[in-house]
C-alpha cells in the first residue's frame, strides 16, 4: 500500500482540537524531502514548498506545507514503538527477513548526546538484509549496554527460520543463541575480548593448527599438537588491494566444538568454531613511484613508514585484527570468513551512508532522535530500491539528486505502492 497509508496507522499525537495538517501527509513530506537530498527537517519541508503543486497531485495537502515547529511536534510525540513496528510492516512487504542474511548491530546518534557530564550518545539498532542493504527493524537502545537484552527482543519481531544471523561480539550471548535457534534461524557470531576464555582458547587451538598446518606442508612426517582436530581444520586466504592499502586476510575453520570449553554446557549447540586474521599494510612508492609497500612478515616486525607502530586489537579499523567466530552450522573456512565479512556491510553500506550522506551524526534533535531515524530509513531503503532497480544513480548522493528533478520517481517509489522484491 502507500506510504501515506502506512503512516496514517500511527495515531496522530496532537490534541484532539482541529489541527491545520494532516500528520500522515507531514510525515510523507518528510521522506520526500529526504530523499530529495534535504537532510534536516527544516530543509525537506522548505523543499517540498517549492514541490507543492507536484506533490498535491498525490496528496491533499490543504492547507499547504506543515512549518518546521508542527513537524518537530509530530515526531517528539509520536508512539515510536507504532512507529517502528509500521516501518518493520512496510519493510517485509518489500523484502521478507525468512532464509535471508541478516547483520545486527547498533549505531550511535551522537549529536544526540544529552550535555551532561557521564551521558552516553543515545543508540538505535538496526537489522540489515545484507543481500539488498534494506534495513527491516530499528530499535532504540539506552546505551551500548542495552544490545545484550534488546537482540532477543528485536528477533522476536521478525521471522528468521532459515535465516543466518550476523552481530559484532556484544551479541555473542547464549540468550540471544537460544533465541535464534527457537526461532528456527542460524547464527555466525563474533568472539573478541568480551568472551575471555573462549577468545583465549579459539586463538590459541586454532594458531597452533595454522602453525602445524603449516609444518605438515613442508614435512610430511610432522607430529600435529592436536592430530584429531588437525583432521578437521581448514583454512583459506585472501590478499587484495583496498584503496590505498593492501589487505591481507586469513580465514580458519575446524568443525570440532570441544575446543571450547562452554560448549560442554552452556553452547551445546556450537558446530564450528573460527578464526578470523587480518592484517592491513598502507600502501608506500618510492620517490619514482615504484611500490616499496613491504611484505606481511616485514610489516609485522618492523612496521614501515606510514605506519612504524602498527597497532594491534580485535576493533574494526585496527592495523592487526584477529576474532573469533562461532556458529550452529557445519562451514568452511572460507564459508564462515565470508559471512564475517558480509556483516561489516552493515557499516559502510548503512551507518556510513546515514552519517555521511544523510548527516545523522550531525543532528541535534533529542526528543525526536528515533523517529528521525525512521524516517531516514524510510528515504534511505527507497534510495536503495531505485539503486537495485537501476532507475537511479548508485552513489547516494547523486541518487538523491535522481529523486529531487524527477517527479516520476517519487511518483512510483512514495505515492504508489512498491511491490515486493520476493
Amino acid at each position: 500500500k502507500p506510504l501515506v497509508e502506512h503512516m496514517r496507522v500511527v495515531p496522530d499525537p496532537r490534541c484532539g482540537r482541529e489541527t491545520k495538517h494532516d500528520h500522515a501527509e507531514v510525515l510523507v513530506c518528510l521522506v520526500a524531502g529526504f530523499l530529495a537530498g534535504r537532510t534536516t527537517i527544516r530543509r525537506s519541508l522548505k523543499w517540498c514548498g517549492r514541490n507543492l503543486e507536484e506533490l498535491r497531485k498525490h496528496i491533499p495537502l490543504k492547507n499547504g506545507i506543515a512549518s518546521p515547529s508542527t513537524a518537530s511536534r509530530i515526531l517528539s510525540g509520536i508512539d515510536e514503538e507504532l512507529f517502528a513496528l509500521e516501518f518493520m510492516e512496510w519493510a517485509g512487504e518489500i523484502a521478507g527477513t525468512k532464509g535471508t542474511h541478516l547483520a545486527i548491530d547498533g549505531k550511535a546518534l551522537r549529536a544526540a548526546m544529552e550535555k551532561v557530564k557521564g551521558s552516553r550518545s543515545p543508540m538505535v539498532m538496526n537489522a540489515m538484509d545484507v543481500a539488498t542493504g534494506l534495513v527491516v527493524a530499528q530499535v532504540p537502545l539506552r546505551d551500548k549496554d542495552c544490545e545484550i537484552t534488546a537482540i532477543p527482543e528485536l528477533l522476536k519481531l521478525l521471522d528468521i527460520s532459515g535465516t543466518t544471523v550476523t552481530t559484532d561480539a556484544v551479541g555473542t550471548q547464549t540468550e540471544v543463541m537460544e533465541q535464534i535457534l527457537r526461532q528456527e534461524g542460524h547464527f555466525v557470531l563474533m568472539v573478541k575480548g568480551n568472551q575471555p576464555q573462549s577468545y583465549e582458547e579459539i586463538t590459541k587451538y586454532l594458531g597452533e593448527m595454522s602453525e602445524d598446518h603449516k609444518k605438515m606442508q613442508k614435512d610430511k612426517d610432522y607430529k600435529p599438537r592436536h592430530p584429531e582436530m588437525q583432521e578437521k581444520y581448514e583454512e583459506v586466504c585472501f590478499h587484495e588491494r583496498n584503496r590505498d592499502r593492501m589487505e591481507h586476510r586469513w580465514y580458519s575453520a575446524c568443525p570440532e566444538s570441544g575446543i571450547l570449553t562452554r560448549t560442554q554446557k552452556e553452547w551445546p549447540f556450537i558446530k564450528t568454531v573460527g578464526l578470523a586474521r587480518q592484517v592491513r599494510i598502507p600502501l608506500e612508492r618510492d620517490p619514482e613511484g615504484n611500490d616499496i609497500t613491504p611484505d606481511v612478515e616485514t610489516f609485522l616486525a618492523k612496521g614501515s613508514r606510514r605506519c612504524p607502530k602498527p597497532s594491534r586489537n580485535g576493533d574494526t579499523g585496527k592495523d592487526i585484527q584477529e576474532t573469533g567466530m562461532v556458529s550452529d552450522m557445519l562451514l568452511t573456512a572460507e564459508e564462515m570468513g565470508m559471512m564475517k565479512r558480509a556483516h561489516w556491510s552493515v557499516e559502510n553500506r548503512l551507518h556510513h551512508v546515514l552519517d555521511d550522506s544523510f548527516r545523522e551524526d550531525r543532528s541535534p534533535a533529542k526528543k525526536s532522535r528515533n523517529s528521525l531515524a525512521l524516517i531516514r530509513k524510510f528515504a534511505y531503503n527507497i534510495l536503495r530500491l531505485a539503486m537495485l532497480s537501476g532507475e537511479c544513480s548508485e552513489i547516494m548522493t547523486e541518487a538523491m539528486d535522481d529523486f529531487s528533478d524527477t517527479p516520476a520517481l517519487m511518483e512510483k517509489y512514495v505515492f504508489s505502492g512498491i511491490k515486493s522484491l520476493y
